[in-house]
């Protein structure tokens, strides 16, 4: 049996959270098969730089929100009201805190050290995605919260990917936050008959399935007719 009929070597980082996972004879998923040990398949690849792109949004949109609750903590009271004050709220300032930090920590290791551009790190990053995932393995410095309270200083490495999901996931904390939700997307093994690229997605909310190629969209019945030759008439 050659390499190529043993199926690929190395599997997606994301592992059984992978957007292309696959299932095995035991019903276990895996991750998508990819050429480097350590690295992200297309589509999980593709969905983190897309994450990353909306960040920049993401921080106008909590600064936004964090004016306008404090405005509510600060503005005239109502005489005789029983209404408590609105708190504002500490997650936004600390998401916000924590999107400034890693973009930061990562835009410096773009510029090796340079004076990061007046546009802002964010933009560094997203002109940069490329470069960001393919650092290698090295020393960074973390803060993790104490149980007593404050925060721990320590090391750990990290690599390009890392340094991609962690910002994807202050996206995800960006729509939880904000109380934004997307339509929820499922990618496909099949690949596209128009352009012969596996990036299908499935949106399930209106139920059709787009090519993130090709840019092809199909609801869910005429895409199976179009991908079932037994079906055509």
């Amino acid at each position: 049996m050659s390499n190529r009929d043993a199926g690929p070597e190395h599997q997606c980082r994301q592992g059984r959270k992978c957007k292309a996972r696959v299932r095995d004879a035991e019903g276990k998923y895996h991750g998508d098969g990819v050429e480097r040990p350590g690295s992200l398949c297309r589509p999980c690849e593709r969905e983190a730089f897309e994450s990353i792109g909306y960040l920049r949004d993401d921080y106008g949109l909590l600064a936004a929100a964090r004016t306008e609750e404090r405005s509510k903590v600060s503005g005239p009271k109502v005489s005789g009201s029983s209404e408590r004050p609105i708190p504002i709220p500490l997650g936004i300032d600390t998401l916000m805190s924590d999107i400034d930090a890693e973009a930061t920590r990562w835009a410096v290791r773009i510029t090796r050290g340079d004076p990061i551009p007046d546009t802002g790190a964010l933009t560094l990053l997203c002109a940069n995605l490329g470069t960001l995932v393919d650092l290698p393995m090295q020393l960074v410095t973390v803060w993790r919260p104490h149980p007593d309270g404050g925060d721990d200083v320590t090391t750990t490495t990290m690599d390009g990917v890392d340094a991609v999901l962690r910002l994807a996931r202050l996206h995800v904390r960006a729509e939880t936050v904000l109380g934004l939700e997307e339509p929820r997307t499922e990618w496909l093994r099949e690949t596209c008959h128009v352009c012969g690229h596996r990036t299908l997605a499935s949106v399930l909310s209106d139920a059709t399935i787009t090519c993130k190629s090709c840019r092809n969209v199909w609801d869910q019945d005429e895409f199976a007719r179009l991908n079932n030759p037994l079906a055509v008439a």
